[in-house]
């Protein structure tokens, strides 16, 4: 992780690195950090260790010859192909993942960021050539944050960092607030909780030049390149397979054992069996950590481990923890309220990593948003292809409704405008919106939670809404800054195998007709992928449900815990909420305080408000 100043005329003053190191590490103390400064800028970096290429004996690195100055976080996984390139041995040990970078900026300049392959955030300054230049990976798995004030561009891995630095100016975002009261987070992959500070977005890097404005640029773009076809071809498969591997391969390098989460679910299930697969030693080496709160998860998580010899396996049956010292510490680790419940709902997890050394923490995540999606939109794609053999392939029902399921989708080929089951759930939780009607109408949040109704109903294509959708919105990566950062407090390296740019781009170049199998089988490509390695009872899984009715019985039958007192609010919060709505909705929860007679939805909803509204007063509080 880094932080930094460079400023394109003034001199900076100077800078307290004890603050800057206490607000990127908090909590857990980084194996190595550094300091560099010049009279317009300073630098300064800090890491944990997690493989054998991020052990620079001094930080950030520095080439005194060619004036230039790296800081780097993550990991590159094209090593021998970029060293290779700039005539360098990649099997030198000594030779670490910012010193490929430092070389390859030399050579390449701001067209750096389209040679390097893995998850990474890096900020590299050229003082001959009066330069600052920042770079996020693809997928944003790294986080970097930035403000752009008069002539200085204030950059740091976390917000947390850039709020502690001197002279920064800023202000807590109305709008953001409004959104997080209704909406529970932004899913913005730009704007942040200040009206001055922003993300860099993930595939864009940032360039400063001396007398200029920063320049934004897009540097990576995916391709739409799948061709169409009527029959499989197993080579798809044996094609995605090899890149799946690859993808999970490339991020094991680490001295230490590693850990997985299983949820018993198809996507950590990969994970965990082809660690396991790939580990010499896997009832030594590996680790497996799930939630067991439905009935189902245990039987499933146990199924693959079992099956892969996994020894230690460790199941959390209940959240644990004081909910207020962990929101202290999201706060002070992330600088503002947390976008998505996983980067504290996991802690458990990062404790027991670092209490037994592990370093590198495997997560699942990301599959269903491409890899593992069930490619639904198949159907409106073959129909508007005319392949009507493939379509009739997936339709459901037998010798006699199949074929008459088919003439319907013929005749009637429109899709409708929104999903139709969240337009109904989204209708119903609109009166649980306890802001202004004048906030309301100005950030225009009755309209953009209306449209967000729609999923995937506008798209025909199963590349066009995952292209335009989840690659194009980027909310995936709200849940990556989060848990990245609350991983990273404990030394961890969080890594997501699933949401590796080449392994998704494979998928979006794979014919649609291997994406969905037999009478509408959805995850089909990558089902097919993993038999043999995970079990079949979970690679073969009908559906993601593991008795979640049982847990929503219970969750409805409990009492509902006290809401906050407008009063009690910090005055901007209280400037955004209707007051007569407040008190409806105060009321409806005290009457209901110990009655188990409520919806799901009802409680859900409630709940949402009370921890939005909690979150933002502790964060205002400091």
């Amino acid at each position: 992780m880094f932080a930094g100043v460079y400023s394109t005329h003034s001199q900076l003053p100077a800078v307290n690195t004890d603050v800057i190191k206490q607000s990127l590490a908090p909590y857990h103390q980084p194996d190595n950090d550094g300091f560099y400064t010049e009279p317009n800028f300073w630098l300064y970096e800090q890491r944990h260790h997690h493989g054998y290429f991020d052990r620079d004996p001094h930080l950030p690195l520095y080439c005194e010859q060619k004036g230039v100055v790296v800081a780097f976080w993550g990991r590159l996984d094209n090593r021998e192909q970029l060293a290779a390139t700039l005539g360098l041995n990649h099997k030198d040990e000594q030779l670490t993942d910012a010193q490929l970078v430092l070389e390859a900026w030399s050579h390449f300049l701001q067209q750096l960021p389209e040679q390097l392959l893995g998850d990474f955030a890096i900020a590299i300054i050229d003082k001959p050539r009066q330069k600052l230049f920042l770079v996020r990976d693809p997928l944003g798995v790294k986080p970097l944050y930035y403000s752009w004030q008069q002539d200085k561009l204030f950059f740091a891995s976390s917000a947390a960092a850039l709020k502690a630095m001197d002279s920064i100016v800023l202000s807590k975002s109305t709008e953001w607030m409004a959104r997080y009261l209704w909406l529970g987070l932004s899913k913005d992959p730009i704007k942040t909780a200040y009206n001055e500070m922003r993300k860099l977005p993930p595939a864009h890097c940032l360039l400063l030049a001396h007398n200029a404005e920063p320049q934004l640029r897009r540097w990576h773009f995916w391709r739409d390149d799948a061709p169409i076809a009527n029959q499989r071809d197993e080579r798809w498969v044996n094609d995605y397979r090899a890149v799946l591997e690859e993808s999970i391969r490339c991020r094991m390098h680490s001295p230490y054992s590693l850990g997985t989460e299983n949820s018993g679910g198809i996507d950590s299930a990969t994970l965990t069996a082809y660690l396991a697969k790939f580990l010499d030693n896997p009832v030594e080496q590996l680790h497996s950590f799930g939630f067991a709160m439905c009935e189902q998860e245990p039987e499933y998580i146990l199924e693959t481990s079992q099956a892969c010899g996994i020894a230690h396996n460790y199941l959390v049956s209940a959240q644990l923890g004081n909910q207020t010292e962990r929101m202290e510490r999201t706060l002070k680790v992330l600088g503002y309220p947390e976008e998505h419940g996983n980067a504290s709902f996991h802690l458990p997890f990062y404790q027991q990593c670092q209490q037994r050394n592990i370093k590198v923490l495997f997560s699942g995540f990301g599959g269903d948003e491409v890899v593992t999606n069930p490619a639904n939109l198949a159907r409106y794609e073959f129909l508007d292809n005319h392949q009507y053999g493939a379509l009739f392939n997936i339709l459901s029902g037998n010798a006699i409704t199949r074929p008459l399921r088919l003439v319907k989708a013929i005749l009637k080929p429109q899709n409708p405008a929104y999903r139709p089951t969240f337009l109904t759930a989204w209708r119903q939780r609109w009166p649980y919106c306890l802001l202004k009607k004048e906030v309301i109408e100005a950030y225009n949040i009755q309209h953009d939670y209306m449209e967000s109704a729609r999923y995937d109903a506008p798209f025909r294509r199963v590349n066009d809404f995952i292209l335009q959708h989840h690659l194009h919105e980027l909310h995936v990566t709200t849940r990556l800054d989060n848990c990245t950062l609350m991983a990273n407090s404990f030394g961890i390296d969080y890594r997501w195998p699933l949401w590796d740019v080449r392994l998704v781009q494979q998928y979006l170049s794979t014919p649609t007709i291997e994406k969905i199998g037999p009478k509408g089988i959805g995850r089909y490509l990558h089902r097919r992928a993993i038999t043999g390695t995970v079990p079949n009872k979970v690679a073969w899984k009908p559906s993601k449900d593991m008795g979640y009715g049982a847990q929503h019985v219970k969750r409805q039958q409990a009492a509902i815990a006290k809401p906050p007192v407008l009063m009690d609010l910090p005055p901007n919060i209280q400037d955004l909420l209707d007051p007569f709505k407040f008190a409806q909705w105060q009321h409806w929860c005290t009457q209901n305080a110990s009655n188990g007679n409520v919806t799901v939805l009802d409680r859900v909803s409630i709940e949402k408000n009370s921890q939005a509204l909690i979150w933002l007063t502790k964060w205002q509080q400091g």
